[in-house]
């Protein structure tokens, strides 16, 4: 019964509806898109759900992530959001990794049959772009700031996000440029009606979408394949870890990724002396830092102070 209204549309159907069931959908951020998104597909129906994100749910977020509200603020984007997507459909079976995604764990968390990305910035969207050609795994692009936004499926053997996306630095956030609620639900609508098609073997877009949600002006952009693009060539810069940096300021927030080895007891029983620590399943964090085996993510204004924090509390 849960499914009734859906099942008698001709796209789905009852055996559609049970591929869905058995579909494996991965997401990669849980801000705007990636909550949106989550929570449609749960609703649809989707038997399997994978959400990964490093960050936690901030005031200035609960305008436009929908899973959110004021007592979520502090916690993991990530394991909030399973607990609340749970609470709208127990069928579903729904993982959730508190981690930032990069290519020494990309293999071991994304297993499914389509990769959703809801993230916020290009070298992570490099990196999911070479795992699919390598996996043959499809992924639909999506990204919105203002009032615009995009839309991309890409499938593998066909245009990948590398034959039309250059590395651009110094490019607007959602912190300096603004954004409408509405363009992010409306592209996380776009992304799961495409996944749909996509996982019941229906035509899907070809064409780049964009659409300006204040004066809806909807276009659709033909692409076309590089023959020299450097990923379809199976050249992987980014999987490889050849393009990764040790200190990453993440896209238009005033968090720091460095990148290292660290004994996670040691610097926990050390960081106890002097305040309160919380540990998680691989993590743990004290005040603004959270503390990784092979990473660290922290708070700062500026990189010279992500370094001054760095070395006052876990050394150089």
């Amino acid at each position: 019964m849960r499914y009734s209204r859906q099942e008698i549309l001709k796209q789905i159907g009852k055996n559609g509806q049970e591929k869905l069931k058995k579909s494996a959908v991965i997401i990669i951020g849980l801000g705007a898109l990636g909550t949106t998104a989550a929570e449609l597909l749960t609703r649809l129906g989707i038997g399997n759900l994978i959400l990964i994100d490093r960050d936690f749910i901030e005031l200035t977020n609960l305008h436009r992530q929908h899973l959110f509200d004021e007592s979520s603020i502090g916690k993991q984007k990530s394991i909030q959001a399973m607990q609340e997507l749970k609470k709208i459909n127990g069928d579903i079976n729904i993982k959730a990794y508190f981690d930032n995604l990069d290519y020494t764990n990309i293999n071991e968390l994304v297993k499914g049959d389509l990769i959703l990305d809801c993230t916020d910035n290009l070298e992570t969207r490099f990196l999911i772009n070479e795992f699919s050609i390598q996996n043959k795994i499809p992924w639909i692009y999506a990204a919105c700031i203002g009032s615009i936004g995009y839309i991309f499926n890409i499938i593998p053997g066909k245009v990948c996000f590398n034959c039309i996306f250059k590395e651009t630095l110094n490019l607007e956030t959602c912190e300096t440029f603004g954004i409408l609620n509405t363009i992010s639900n409306l592209i996380a609508s776009i992304q799961v009606n495409e996944s749909i098609k996509i996982l019941l073997n229906k035509d899907y877009e070809k064409d780049l979408i964009y659409f300006n949600i204040w004066n809806n002006n909807l276009m659709k952009i033909k692409v076309s394949k590089n023959n020299n693009c450097d990923a379809c060539n199976k050249n992987f810069q980014y999987l490889n870890g050849k393009k990764y940096k040790s200190l990453i300021r993440f896209c238009g927030s005033d968090r720091y990724l460095i990148k290292g080895n660290f004994d996670l007891d040691l610097f926990k029983k050390r960081l106890e002396k002097i305040g309160m620590v919380n540990s998680w399943q691989n993590s743990f964090n004290f005040e603004n830092i959270i503390v990784f085996k092979d990473k660290i993510i922290l708070k700062a204004k500026d990189e010279k102070e992500a370094k001054s924090i760095f070395s006052k509390y876990i050394g150089d």
